[in-house]
């Protein structure tokens, strides 16, 4: 039987090999008949690791730090892969990293047949937009890409009629709507970036019309701002599936309650996380929800002193320049601090290039009490102290 759909893919991953994670996915529906784009859908990932080659796929650790897991869009992706033809711009990887994110869940992911784009055009992807005119808009990000994909095979595949769809077999875990999107936000890890919309952690299982009103306002708070419009479209959608006054208020509250949980996987609640849950639970008029405050070990010391122990982990970039490990080193020694290499319960400060990663060294700091400042906190640390 010939697939009706096309399900254009792409992923942007921690690194190449199969013990590496996906950081970002996104999937662009095409009606295989018409030609048509019927479904995108798009989301960060936590890999629940080191985000890998920042410099490459611009995700930083603070982007994922409250964004789904894999076994949380497992589902939705599942049901868009299946039955459809898969597409993507150097198939082998893509399907490869997503066959590999499934066997961890216990599920297998048959890719069938596929089109690869990049084995029709011979060219990268830019360079295959270049060509044939094809907006790209910012490479490297998965939505970018892989529209940019969706139109390429539009153009220069022949015959998308194939008869080997994908399949997905053996998921067990339950649909969540929840996404985390990067679409139109500055995301520049000196912006100080936090995602609007995060997703559960450990959801309840909802009726159907309740995930359905979710979805809908996932999109509606991504800019945390709820227009007059989009609240009476709200009220449309909650009637439309039949919710009540009561249905309501309780997905208000279980999404306010995953995102505090997503907030805190790290376990940080920073300034920024504090005001977007306070933000997000004004806009949802949810006043019985228990706001966490900021956690105290975000903060960095008043004074680094000398004599203290201090590890670094990451390469982070401060006013245009590159600081890695051994520079930061040099600069710790110079004001009398004893720069140490691993993480221990005597260590007194941990310098991250991005404190809300989870690399190891930042995940065993967290475990041990020890504080976690950031490269541009220790680098302004040293300044004042030098003043």
């Amino acid at each position: 039987m010939s697939a009706r759909y096309l399900a254009v893919v792409d992923v942007e991953t921690t690194g190449l090999g199969n013990k590496d994670r996906v950081v970002e996915v996104a999937v662009v529906t095409i009606d295989s008949v018409s030609g048509e784009v019927i479904d995108e859908f798009d989301s960060l990932v936590n890999p629940m690791r080191d985000v890998g080659p920042v410099h490459v796929h611009g995700v930083t650790p603070s982007m994922v730090s409250a964004a789904p897991t894999f076994d949380e869009v497992a589902a939705a992706l599942e049901s868009r892969l299946t039955g459809a033809v898969l597409v993507a711009h150097n198939l082998s990887f893509d399907s490869r990293m997503l066959t590999n994110e499934y066997a961890r869940l216990g599920a297998v992911l048959h890719g069938g047949q596929g089109i690869c784009t990049l084995r029709l055009s011979g060219k990268k992807l830019n360079l295959a937009c270049d060509h044939l005119g094809i907006s790209l808009g910012q490479h490297h990000r998965a939505l970018a890409d892989a529209r940019a994909t969706a139109e390429l095979v539009r153009r220069i595949a022949a015959d998308p009629f194939l008869d080997d769809p994908a399949s997905v077999k053996g998921l067990s875990t339950p649909h969540n709507p929840r996404t985390l999107r990067r679409e139109g936000v500055g995301t520049q890890p000196e912006d100080g970036y936090l995602p609007r919309v995060v997703s559960k952690l450990d959801y309840p299982p909802l009726p159907g019309a309740v995930i359905s009103y979710l979805d809908m306002l996932d999109w509606v708070l991504d800019d945390l701002v709820v227009t007059a419009t989009e609240r009476q479209e709200l009220i449309n959608v909650a009637s439309s599936l039949g919710l009540t006054g009561e249905d309501v208020e309780r997905a208000h509250s279980e999404y306010l309650e995953a995102l505090i949980t997503a907030a805190n996987r790290d376990g940080i609640i920073t300034a920024e996380e504090e005001r977007l849950i306070g933000c997000v639970a004004d806009l949802l008029d949810v006043t019985d929800a228990p706001i966490p405050d900021r956690t105290a070990t975000e903060d960095a010391p008043t004074v680094l002193n000398a004599g203290m122990t201090v590890c670094f982990t990451g390469t982070a970039v401060v006013g245009g320049t590159a600081l890695r490990r051994g520079d930061l080193e040099e600069m710790a020694a110079g004001a009398g601090m004893i720069p140490v290499s691993s993480v221990t319960g005597k260590l007194d400060l941990l310098v991250a290039a991005d404190p809300l990663s989870m690399s190891s060294k930042t995940k065993k700091a967290r475990q041990l009490g020890v504080p976690v400042v950031s490269v541009t906190e220790f680098v302004t640390g040293l300044d004042r102290q030098g003043r």
